[in-house]
């Protein structure tokens, strides 16, 4: 495996100007880096474009890039249009995300989002009339439609189990989810951090009593990869597909699918072209898409170098410092009701809550209007809550400006939209 250095002078040869701007980025996040080092991650803020007038809490949705991802993406795109393109260095991109997700690099497949990633695992399984897919109520469309479809189309069942909200522990969550499996029960599908209140669910158990019963463990990961350390040498389970243009700030478009070793040759794809059958290929057969745009995936490598330059262990404590001075305030703004859970093993990124007599549709339009706040509502379910999420360009300022004014709109209401 080659390492950064070398893998950035390996692509600084070929002419590319993104590696030498990453390689001064990282040459200057050397030093500091600490969750409360406000001077550092004012640094780390201005490598994105976002406006200064701007605070951006809506990664949960879409993370924007870093200037060096979106170099990435123009720089391949133009010379795709001079009809010089350089070929993406696919075990670059795989040797990256292995080093960053603790991976076997050769189990990794570039689908364009969680939703197409969760599909091909649908799709590819064979599941029929007698089988049962088990899931939550707390599940994205993206990791619950593709289940509905395929069990609709084959006759086979999806069930849910309700998730407590908040979680009181890891140990509730987990015999939650494992009271709704049944003798039918083929596949469980869950989500790795729920989207609706940023609640880590006991995955690697999970994965343990799934292996144990003979089931089929498929986890919606949309949220951990760019925001929590993960390993997925230790997480267990069968599939594990994630959005890295979320919390790892790649490009839209951009996907990853990982396989084990037992069902890289196992899963039916869903896309068939040249090498589809060729076992030998193992994950890869399912990259073989045709034609497509290659500049994501010149931008995913370029956002997963920019990670693991800032090393993982830098951003999880600052994502977590940050959500969790956001939950303890808001629990003591009046009238105000923190869904997401208080443990810090159970914690990401994001939290919700919901504000009594006051719809979160009209505190979000208060947020945007006053500070040119970007939020979430969590609709789906009819949940109605507000969603925060804090990211590595997030600033102390930006937390405490939108505390200020949740609690001016708790203490005074809201003026007419």
């Amino acid at each position: 495996m080659i390492d950064r250095r070398g893998f950035l002078a390996v692509l600084g040869a070929s002419g590319l100007g993104w590696p030498g701007t990453l390689e001064h980025f990282s040459r200057q996040a050397q030093e500091g880096g600490a969750p409360g080092d406000e001077a550092f991650w004012t640094f780390v803020r201005g490598q994105f474009l976002i406006p200064e007038d701007r605070i951006y809490l809506n990664n949960g949705t879409l993370g924007p890039s870093p200037r060096v991802v979106v170099e990435a993406v123009a720089e391949h795109t133009r010379r795709v249009a001079a009809t010089f393109p350089p070929s993406v260095p696919w075990d670059a991109l795989k040797d990256g995300l292995g080093t960053l997700l603790d991976g076997d690099p050769e189990g990794f497949v570039f689908p364009r989002n969680t939703t197409e990633g969760m599909s091909f695992v649908a799709n590819g399984l064979d599941i029929g009339p007698g089988d049962e897919v088990l899931s939550t109520d707390h599940e994205h469309i993206g990791g619950r439609e593709p289940w509905s479809s395929v069990c609709r189309r084959r006759g086979a069942e999806l069930r849910t189990v309700a998730l407590p909200a908040p979680a009181q522990s890891s140990g509730q969550l987990f015999e939650t989810i494992a009271a709704g499996l049944t003798a039918k029960t083929r596949v469980l599908s869950v989500s790795h951090v729920t989207f609706t209140t940023g609640t880590v669910l006991p995955v690697r158990r999970l994965a343990d009593l799934c292996r144990e019963r003979g089931i089929i463990f498929a986890v919606d990961a949309a949220h951990p990869p760019g925001m929590r350390r993960v390993s997925l040498r230790s997480l267990g389970g069968d599939f594990y597909a994630s959005s890295p243009h979320k919390w790892l700030l790649a490009p839209q478009g951009t996907g990853l699918l990982y396989l084990t070793p037992e069902w890289r040759t196992w899963l039916w794809p869903s896309v068939a072209s040249g090498g589809w059958d060729d076992l030998e290929l193992g994950a890869h057969r399912f990259n073989h898409l045709g034609t497509f745009d290659e500049s994501r995936l010149a931008g995913l490598l370029a956002a997963v170098e920019f990670m693991n330059a800032l090393g993982m262990d830098r951003v999880e404590a600052r994502v977590l410092y940050l959500n969790r001075r956001l939950k303890e305030e808001l629990a003591r703004i009046p009238g105000i009701t923190v869904v997401s859970p208080e443990l810090l093993e159970l914690s990401s990124g994001m939290v919700s809550f919901g504000l009594d007599g006051v719809e979160s549709l009209r505190l979000q339009r208060f947020l945007a209007r006053e500070a040119n706040i970007r939020t979430r509502v969590i609709g789906e379910y009819d949940y109605g809550w507000m969603r925060l999420s804090t990211h590595i360009y997030n600033t102390m300022r930006d937390v405490e400006t939108v505390l200020e004014l949740v609690d001016r709109a708790a203490r005074r209401g809201l003026p007419g939209d």
